[in-house]
């Protein structure tokens, strides 16, 4: 539009030329270019310990109704935050066995819980995986006696450490 009026301007004054009438000059400026500076946001990354267990029964690594259910529930409190850049899946055993196969129980138990995680929606480049065996309990047990299964119960678990920006 700017142009058109421009342009008319232009021809009307070469009009007034030609005809001996004042002579309008036509004068197209173009603004300065705006320098835009974007500034990258930068935040610090850390690993937070979430407080949320995941229980397995003595010897296995399959999750029943109940652990899905606080696993859809972590994923879509998750699914709003923009913060969290990876999940660390963590599995543990009880002290009680052969420490290689606690290694493996728990590593499967990592294993079981992120492949349930892809499933509900997170991306499986977010998740890694890790098993401690029983490396890190929670509570003491008495593999012999039986005499604290609550114990036990409570160090055969997964959980969970998030990677965030701050």
């Amino acid at each position: 539009m700017n142009r058109l009026i421009i342009v008319s301007l232009a021809l009307v004054g070469l009009g007034l030329g030609a005809c001996g009438g004042a002579r309008v000059e036509a004068t197209v400026s173009t603004p300065a270019p705006v320098l835009v500076q974007t500034t990258a946001v930068q935040c610090v990354e850390q690993w937070v310990h979430m407080p949320m267990l995941i229980n397995f029964p003595t010897g296995g690594s399959e999750l029943d109704a109940q652990n899905r259910a606080i696993l859809q529930e972590m994923v879509s409190t998750a699914q709003g935050r923009t913060d969290i850049r990876r999940v660390r899946v963590e599995g543990h055993t009880d002290t009680c066995g052969n420490e290689m196969n606690n290694m493996q129980l728990s590593q499967n138990r990592a294993v079981t819980v992120a492949n349930e995680l892809v499933v509900m929606g997170v991306p499986r480049e977010m998740l890694e995986t890790v098993g401690y065996g029983s490396a890190q309990p929670r509570a003491n047990e008495d593999c012999e006696g039986r005499t604290e299964e609550l114990s036990q119960q409570t160090n055969r678990r997964v959980e969970f450490s998030l990677n965030v920006c701050r």
